[in-house]
């Protein structure tokens, strides 16, 4: 299951700041581009996960979600 969020991200090359759409629900690391200076850069999602919580459905089947709290923006780094 995806969620899809547009936040914004501020680049760690030339301090601009964009939004992207990205899926944040399945790695916590995300690939990204500046469409200012084409940097290539990664945000880590995984300091800003909070608690787990279990969905459970009747036919015990469920999904996990994880509470996440994103500064805006966020930082972003070199991705090396």
């Amino acid at each position: 299951m995806s969620e899809r969020r547009r936040p914004r991200f501020e680049c760690w090359k030339c301090d601009r700041r964009f939004h992207q759409t990205v899926d944040i629900r399945d790695d916590p690391v995300l690939l990204l581009e500046c469409p200012f200076c084409g940097a290539l850069a990664k945000a880590d999602l995984a300091p800003y996960r909070g608690r787990t919580h279990q969905i459970l459905r009747s036919d015990e089947t469920g999904f996990t979600i994880s509470e996440l709290h994103l500064p805006d923006p966020i930082p972003t780094q070199n991705r090396k």
